[in-house]
């Protein structure tokens, strides 16, 4: 073990893909029911990870800040999708730290971006809805060196897939019932 990771595991599992890349294909989703106002739960899907069904039985509530009508009762929709990105690019560093042998004993992640609610509120065509920038600092301690830890941020940036979602064009297909 090396930062709470299964070395072991993580090499027999990338090994696993290898041999056969379907074990490495993974649907996930969500299910989510407005309550009330800006108020919604979202609930986990059960998660399809190569030929294994993974119960996956979560739930969080989405709410907004009483200045954007809501209660101020949880994060917002981009609090949480700020924090799935951050969380899915620590997973990348833990676990590329953890293939070079790197041990970590402290590691935060700041996003931060600016959204014009113009957008949002369609008031104005030509401002984009969507954060135009995301900025991001790691705060990293551990036994690596600068350049180790700049290689481990570039493989970040190269393999984690919240990260990517965000980056490349996403074909979104939607449909009403």
């Amino acid at each position: 073990m090396l930062n709470n990771i299964n070395i072991s595991g993580l090499s027999e599992y990338a090994n696993e893909i290898k041999e056969n890349n379907i074990q490495g294909k993974a649907s996930y989703g969500v299910e989510l029911n407005w309550e009330s106002g800006t108020k919604t739960r979202v609930k986990t899907k059960n998660m399809i990870l190569g030929n294994h069904k993974l119960v996956r039985d979560f739930s969080f509530v989405i709410d907004e800040p009483t200045q954007l009508l809501g209660v101020n009762s949880a994060p917002n929709p981009s609090e949480y999708m700020l924090g799935g990105l951050a969380g899915c690019m620590a997973v990348t560093f833990m676990a590329g730290a953890t293939a070079m042998d790197i041990q970590i004993s402290e590691l935060k992640l700041e996003i931060d971006g600016e959204l014009d609610l113009q957008g949002f509120l369609g008031l104005n065509p030509d401002i984009n809805p969507g954060f135009p920038e995301l900025k991001f600092i790691f705060h990293v301690k551990g036994s690596g060196t600068q350049e180790q830890y700049t290689n481990l941020m570039n493989r970040v940036t190269k393999h984690s897939p919240n990260y990517n979602t965000f980056k490349n064009e996403v074909k979104m297909i939607g449909e009403l019932k």
